[in-house]
């Protein structure tokens, strides 16, 4: 199954997300828009994986996030990655807390430690993806910049790990396992 572990958001940055889109929408972007149920902050992906190697993950990464303490960081805005002069991914920018950045390293050292493979992107970018881009205005950079969006806390208590299935509508996400910092491995039962 195609696999990654992620922070789920909220539902006010759910609902900031849709009235985002809306706007980009009305400018003459058209994108492959994310659900509002599929919105997350991916840590990491890893891709293809077997049932046995996603519990061997969770049980490693629960181990090792059991106690940190929980903590929140805050809605920052709108932003994009861009190729050259053309927008590829639009997202909401969640701010890079010193938290934040120390829980992803502590997983990034567990699954270093135990030779799990995940797509490395560089530097890590919190964020959550709105849609990727297929067309968009030619005046495109100066449209965004009129895009503000509300301070919103997100606290942040644990993560989950989520599979992937690809379908002709978009992707169908199901968690797998839900890792609480203060104790708990949930495993999702079908």
């Amino acid at each position: 199954m195609r696999t990654f572990v992620a922070i789920d958001v909220n539902q006010e940055i759910r609902d900031v997300s849709q009235e985002v889109i809306d706007k980009l929408v009305s400018m003459g972007f058209k994108a492959t828009w994310t659900k509002p149920e599929n919105l997350h902050l991916t840590l990491f992906f890893f891709g293809e994986m077997d049932e046995k190697s996603v519990d061997s993950v969770a049980h490693s990464l629960n181990k090792r996030l059991q106690g940190f303490p929980s903590f929140s960081t805050n809605l920052s805005g709108f932003g994009y990655f861009k190729f050259k002069h053309s927008p590829r991914v639009l997202f909401l920018k969640l701010e890079p807390t010193k938290s934040l950045q120390r829980m992803y390293l502590e997983m990034k050292s567990e699954l270093t430690k135990n030779k799990i493979k995940y797509d490395d992107q560089g530097n890590f970018v919190p964020h959550v993806t709105l849609g990727r881009v297929k067309e968009y205005p030619n005046n495109w950079e100066e449209l965004v910049k009129e895009i503000q969006t509300p301070k919103i806390t997100l606290v942040i208590d644990g993560v989950t790990i989520y599979s992937s299935t690809l379908t002709p509508q978009g992707p169908i996400y199901k968690w797998e396992y839900k890792l609480k910092f203060e104790g708990g491995l949930i495993k999702n039962v079908r």
